[in-house]
């Protein structure tokens, strides 16, 4: 052996007498030494136990926690569809009798009024025989009236008077057949719309039936939308729907359900449901496809948030909060869950103060000190978020 490796012997035994002093010395203290003692039994050398945020204090303390009441909310089960935007009132306008198109009195796209005239076919014969049925029941009158002063001075058989009076009539009754035959010649809108492209020129050839142009009604547009027939019991007139479509990014679209189909289809088991969505911006277009969020079974419901709910073989468990800062644990029934609330049906009241944070192994009747209290009472704290904040931060090796 060399005298190098002769020392490096001699230093590895020096370290380890060192060592072994070192340990004796630990283990053997004098009487009267402290020893460190745990919340509960030792549960090693020395007895002590670590604590880390949110844990109990000093000598079996309070646990720090975070809470929140629990509030009341209106609500309602939200079921999705999907649906389709319908004129409220739609019609293809066409010509009613045959002719050559005279006037087009409106654009593409152009909104029209109730009664207002859209196009016109040529009608001058029809007008020709309206005037001559005016005239003959201008002449007809006079001679009624001629009638009528020689059958007062008894110059004339009364039955002169009654042939009289129905040829009258008679005139009467062609000028309302020739007018109606003059107007037909006049195409009117039906009621206030859109007029879409127009399909027709002026002095092109139509008969009865021709399309000319459609009018839409879309001040208000009708929203049909299937639900399953599950739901039916909780369809009903009155239902508040939001709807929106990928046209229009972010924007909702309120109606309202105005029917529910007397029939359920037999093949896909669901019903088709109407709503009316007001669309005075005139944004929504027959034939789009909606996404519809219908909510159903509208109610005030007792909520919390989803966080404050610890689930355990099956069961659901809230924490609750005395007067006397003690956490019991209290099973309660759940309903609806939305956007990070969850109803609770049966278990609790309201303004009941529960556990939100804090809850890790947490036992039934455990001491807690709710660092968020005054934010509770409505009033600010600035030490909370600090406490927070240290209850987030892992503890210190």
């Amino acid at each position: 052996m060399t005298t190098s490796q002769i020392k490096f012997v001699i230093a590895g035994v020096a370290v380890l007498a060192v060592a072994f002093g070192g340990w004796r010395l630990l283990a053997h203290k004098p009487d009267g030494a402290p020893q460190a003692q745990g919340s509960g039994q030792s549960g090693g050398p020395g007895g002590g136990q670590v604590r880390g945020p949110g844990g109990r204090g000093p000598g079996g303390g309070a646990r720090t926690v975070i809470a929140e009441k629990v509030y009341r909310e209106a609500i309602g089960d939200r079921i999705e569809a999907i649906g389709t935007i319908y004129a409220n009132e739609s019609v293809t306008v066409t010509a009613k009798t045959q002719g050559i198109m005279r006037v087009i009195a409106f654009d593409d796209g152009q909104t029209v009024k109730k009664g207002e005239e859209m196009a016109a076919i040529d009608s001058g014969i029809e007008d020709s025989a309206l005037n001559v049925e005016l005239a003959n029941l201008e002449q007809q009158k006079k001679e009624l009236t001629r009638i009528q002063s020689l059958a007062t001075s008894n110059n004339i058989a009364l039955s002169k008077l009654d042939d009289q009076t129905a040829a009258v009539k008679k005139a009467e009754a062609n000028v309302a057949s020739a007018r109606a035959r003059a107007t037909d010649r006049r195409i009117i809108a039906p009621f206030s719309g859109i007029v879409g492209t127009r399909r027709i020129s002026v002095g092109a050839l139509v008969t009865p039936g021709t399309a000319v142009a459609t009018l839409d009604d879309i001040s208000v547009v009708k929203l049909d939308f299937a639900i399953p027939e599950t739901f039916l019991a909780s369809l009903h007139p009155g239902l508040e729907v939001d709807a929106s479509a990928s046209a229009y990014r972010g924007a909702v679209f309120k109606g309202k359900v105005v029917s529910v189909d007397a029939r359920v289809d037999p093949v896909t088991r669901s019903v088709n449901v109407r709503a009316l969505v007001q669309n005075d911006d005139l944004r929504l277009r027959p034939g789009m496809l909606m996404i519809v969020d219908l909510v159903s079974s509208p109610r005030e419901a007792l909520m919390v948030s989803e966080a404050s709910v610890v689930p355990e073989n099956g069961m659901q468990y809230l924490y609750v909060v005395g007067p006397d800062s003690v956490a019991s644990r209290v099973a309660v029934t759940i309903g609806t869950r939305r956007n990070g609330a969850v109803e609770i049906v049966k278990g609790v009241k309201e303004g009941d103060l529960v556990l939100k944070e804090g809850m890790q192994d947490m036992r039934n009747g455990t001491k807690v000190n709710i660092i968020n209290a005054n934010e509770l009472k409505g009033e600010a704290d600035p030490a909370s978020e600090a406490a927070r904040q240290s209850m987030a931060r892992p503890s210190p090796s």
